[in-house]
Parts: C-alpha cells; sequence; structure tokens
C-alpha cells in the first residue's frame, strides 16, 4: 500500500505540528505560577487555620491552669514558702537545741504532718531544695518516730502496703502542685505540636482528678513539719551505690554512717517549734542463724533503717522525758487547785 503523503511544503506542516503540541500538550509559564500560587495559598491557609487552632487549645489549658493557681495556689503557695523559709534558715543556721513543752501538749507521732530530709548542702537556697526535694522519700527515721495508722491498710485494701500514708512527703506536694507554677505554664507555651500540647493537657486532667486534691487534703491537714537536714561526713564518701555518683557524698551514703543530724518539728498550726536537736545515730545488726545476707546493696539498706531507728529513738528520747514532766506538772497543778 502506498505511503500517505502530505500535500503542501514539509515546513507549513512542522509549524502546524509545533502548535498542536504547545497548544494542548505543554502547559504554559501562567499556568505553573498560578497553579504554584493556589499551591501556596492552600498550605499558608492550612498552617494558619493550625496554628490557630493550637493557640485556641493553649488559651484554654492556660485557663484553666490559671484558675487552678487562684483556688488551690492561694492556699498552697503560702504554705510552701514558710516551709521553704524554716528549712533554709535550718541549714544556714541551727541554733541551739530546744524542746518546747508544746511537745507534751501536741501529740504529733499520731498526727498527719508533712516530712522532709536532705542533706544540709541540698538546702542552700530554693531552687537547690526544690530539686533535691523529688528525691526525698519516707525512711525508718518516719517509721519509728511516728505512729500514724494506717487507714488503707486497716480497711483490708489489697494494695495498702505495710507504711502508713503519714507523714506526707514534701516531695510529694511539690509533684502534686507542679501545674500551678510558672516553669509548667512556660512549657504549655512553647509547645510547637498538638501531640506535645496532648501531653500537658493529660497532664492537667491527672492533676485535677488525683493530684490537685492530694495538695489540698496536705494543706488542710497537716499539723507539723518535721524536718532532717544531715550533716556530710568523709566517710559517706564511698558508700554511694550508683556508680555516677563515685567518690561523692549522697543521702544513702550519709545513712549508713554516723553522722550529725539536724532535727526540727514545728507547730503548722502555731507556728511554734516544738523541738530543735542535732543528734548522732548509730546502730548495727546481726544475723540469727546460718542465712546470713551477703548481697552489699540489701546489707546498706539494712544498715539505713537501724540508723534511721536509733536516730528515731534518740530523738524520742529527748522529747519524752519533756512531755513526761509537762505531764506531771500539770497534774500537780490540777491536784493543788481541787485542795
Amino acid at each position: 500500500m502506498a505511503e500517505k503523503r502530505d500535500l503542501g511544503l514539509k515546513a507549513v506542516h512542522s509549524a502546524r505540528a509545533e502548535r498542536s503540541k504547545s497548544k494542548y500538550g505543554k502547559i504554559s509559564g501562567p499556568v505553573w505560577l498560578v497553579a504554584g500560587g493556589a499551591v501556596i495559598v492552600t498550605l499558608i491557609l492550612a498552617y494558619t487555620l493550625s496554628d490557630r487552632t493550637l493557640q485556641t487549645e493553649k488559651d484554654e489549658i492556660l485557663a484553666q491552669q490559671r484558675a487552678a493557681v487562684s483556688t488551690v495556689g492561694a492556699e498552697w503557695f503560702p504554705l510552701r514558702d514558710r516551709l521553704e523559709k524554716i528549712t533554709l534558715e535550718a541549714a544556714s543556721k541551727f541554733d541551739a537545741e530546744k524542746i518546747d513543752l508544746e511537745a507534751a501538749k501536741m501529740d504529733f507521732r499520731s498526727l498527719p504532718g508533712i516530712y522532709l530530709r536532705l542533706r544540709v548542702d541540698e538546702a542552700k537556697d530554693v531552687e537547690s531544695l526544690r530539686t533535691h526535694a523529688k528525691d526525698s522519700v519516707k525512711d525508718a527515721f518516719t517509721g519509728c518516730l511516728l505512729r500514724e495508722p494506717n487507714a488503707a491498710l486497716a480497711r483490708g485494701d489489697a494494695d495498702a502496703g505495710v507504711g502508713p500514708d503519714q507523714p506526707w512527703n514534701l516531695r510529694q506536694a511539690y509533684t502534686s502542685t507542679r501545674i500551678l507554677t510558672d516553669d509548667w505554664a512556660k512549657e504549655v507555651k512553647a509547645s510547637e505540636d498538638k501531640d506535645r500540647l496532648r501531653v500537658f493537657r493529660q497532664q492537667y486532667e491527672k492533676a485535677k482528678r488525683d493530684e490537685i486534691p492530694l495538695a489540698i487534703d496536705i494543706i488542710k491537714r497537716a499539723q507539723f513539719y518535721l524536718l532532717v537536714l544531715d550533716e556530710d561526713v568523709p566517710e559517706a564518701r564511698e558508700l554511694s551505690q550508683d556508680p555516677r555518683d563515685a567518690g561523692t557524698i549522697t543521702e544513702e551514703g550519709l545513712q549508713q554512717v554516723p553522722h550529725p543530724a539536724r532535727v526540727l518539728i514545728v507547730n503548722l498550726r502555731t507556728g511554734a517549734e516544738i523541738a530543735r536537736l542535732r543528734r548522732t545515730a548509730d546502730a548495727d545488726f546481726q544475723f540469727v542463724g546460718e542465712q546470713a545476707v551477703r548481697d552489699p546493696e540489701i546489707r546498706a539498706a539494712m544498715k539505713r533503717q537501724v540508723n534511721n531507728c536509733a536516730l528515731a529513738q534518740s530523738v524520742w528520747s529527748a522529747l519524752r522525758p519533756s512531755a513526761e514532766a509537762s505531764v506531771k506538772t500539770q497534774d500537780a497543778g490540777a491536784d493543788a487547785s481541787s485542795r
């Protein structure tokens, strides 16, 4: 079959073919500009809308936080500042020992209170105090000194534990009220994505549900403040169980060796100091039978327990004579008035 031939000049046919391709098969420069502009505008609108949504969520969380500050914070901040002032003063200067007759009138051992234990060097300023208070825990000192009943255990709760709920540790108060702080609000404001902001909302909801009620309970029920400040001794330098702290003095190392401890008990209702004592205690333990514990961590924990219990007994031995003398004085006065 004969090949079809185009009539006319070849140059004319080529020009027509090029114009056809340009008209239907190639996007012109202006079209690219319009399409690109549309994409950019869409992205800007999406970013603006997302940014507004993020800011709206921030504003909602911060508004709720400010409401909590104005209610719970109005009661917590004065108590917090008061406890911190007492702690810093005891760390900077510990006056002569004192036992007030208030010790005979107030059975603080069975009342709800707040407890904090730090090294003296960890209470040099407010920032250091708050940082190290996060590591403070209840120990054998409170277990041997105080007599607060374990209500949960008495009810038969399966997760009550063997130790009493009291005293509250100041660490718990700081943790429970963290959402009230300026630092927490600044972190919320600095959040740049919804996932991070969702974490802060969860923190607020948890605090509102669990932690804030605990803080309110602490504020309203606490009747005394029990402070223990441990003074450093060189013997504690090599007793840290954390390799990262090797060669430094830690709280757990101090509690394993004899060292001076400053003990302060303050009546939070009246502001009176019940007792101000400085004691050094040391105790040991012996294994009965053939099964001696070899694990160094367990032995260290046992040493801390007996030393802390000995410190508690030393403090109570100092308080008890004053309490008994006060009771005898009151009884003598009552007898005299009846005659």
